[in-house]
C-alpha cells in the first residue's frame, strides 16, 4: 500500500473542513501544508468502493476546487484506533519526522502508530590523522551485523546536523563538530517500497575516547581507506567513503 497512487475525493464540494467546520492549516518551514479534519476524505484504490479516511498533504495548501486528485500514500497512521492513509500530491516527498511533527501537533497522544514510506537518518564520516595517514571510524551495527558509519533516525524538530551530532554522540560517545562544505546523501530500500535516505557529514576525531553504545553497536575499528573499502559490504557505504576521502584530500593537502 505504501507508495501506491490512489484517487482522493474531497468532501463538501472540494472544501476541506475540520471538526469545527473550519479549514485547518499547519505551517511547516518552507511550505504550507493542509490537513483535512476527521473524516478527511474518501479514497478509492483502483476503483474500490469502500471509503477510507485520509489526511492529505499538499505543497500549495489547496486543490483549486478539484473534487478528485491523484495522491501517493506516504504513511499509515493509527489515530484513535482508526487507520488513516497519509497522502501527498504527486511530486511531494514527505519524510517521517515532518509527518510525525504535524500529526502529533494536531492529534497528540491520539496518534499511536505510524509507518512511513520515506525514512530519514543522519550521520557522519569521522576521521583522524594517525602516523601520517587518514583513518576512518567504522562501527558494526548490532542489529544488522554490518559495518558502517555512525548514524541514526532523525527526530522531530531536529536539523540534519543536529541529528548527526546527536547520533554520533549516542553511538560513540564523541562530541564532534561537523565540518562545513561536505554533505552527501545515500538512499536504499531496506523493506520493500520503503525508501531510507541517509545524510552524511564529515567530522574530525576530537580529543576523546570512543565509548560505544552497547545496545546499538557491537564494536568499532579505525581503518585507512583501503581497509575500510574491503570491510564495507554495501556499495552505498563505499560510495560515501570515497566521496569523503576525495573531499578531505582537497581540504587537508
Amino acid at each position: 500500500m505504501l507508495g501506491d497512487i490512489i484517487n482522493v475525493r474531497i468532501m463538501s464540494d472540494g472544501v476541506f473542513s475540520g471538526a469545527s467546520g473550519e479549514q485547518s492549516y499547519t505551517v511547516y518551514p518552507g511550505r504550507q501544508i493542509i490537513i483535512p479534519g476527521l473524516p478527511a476524505g474518501e479514497i478509492g484504490e483502483c476503483g474500490a468502493r469502500s471509503p477510507h479516511p485520509a489526511l492529505v498533504f499538499d505543497r500549495d495548501g489547496e486543490f483549486s476546487g478539484q473534487s478528485v486528485i491523484c495522491a501517493k500514500i506516504m504513511a499509515h497512521a493509527e489515530i484513535d484506533g482508526v487507520l488513516y492513509y497519509i497522502c501527498a500530491a504527486e511530486g511531494v516527498m514527505l519524510f517521517a519526522p515532518m509527518i510525525r511533527e504535524v500529526l502529533e501537533g494536531r492529534f497528540g497522544s491520539r496518534l499511536s502508530h505510524m509507518t512511513c514510506l520515506y525514512e530519514k537518518s543522519c550521520g557522519a564520516v569521522i576521521f583522524r590523522r594517525h602516523s601520517g595517514n587518514v583513518e576512518y571510524l567504522l562501527v558494526k551495527n548490532r542489529k544488522g551485523n554490518n559495518w558502517g558509519f555512525p548514524k541514526g533516525h532523525m527526530e522531530m524538530h531536529e536539523t540534519e546536523r543536529e541529528t548527526a551530532t546527536r547520533e554520533v554522540r549516542e553511538e560513540t560517545g564523541l562530541n564532534v563538530r561537523l565540518l562545513d562544505g561536505f554533505r552527501t546523501i545515500s538512499e536504499y530500500h531496506p523493506k520493500g517500497r520503503i525508501v531510507k535516505q541517509v545524510v552524511f557529514f564529515v567530522a574530525e576525531m576530537p580529543g576523546e575516547d570512543v565509548v560505544i553504545q552497547p545496545s546499538e553497536i557491537e564494536r568499532f575499528i579505525w581503518a585507512d581507506y583501503s581497509l575500510a573499502i574491503k570491510t564495507f559490504k554495501f556499495t552505498n557505504d563505499k560510495k560515501v567513503l570515497t566521496q569523503a576521502k576525495s573531499w578531505l584530500i582537497e581540504q587537508l593537502y
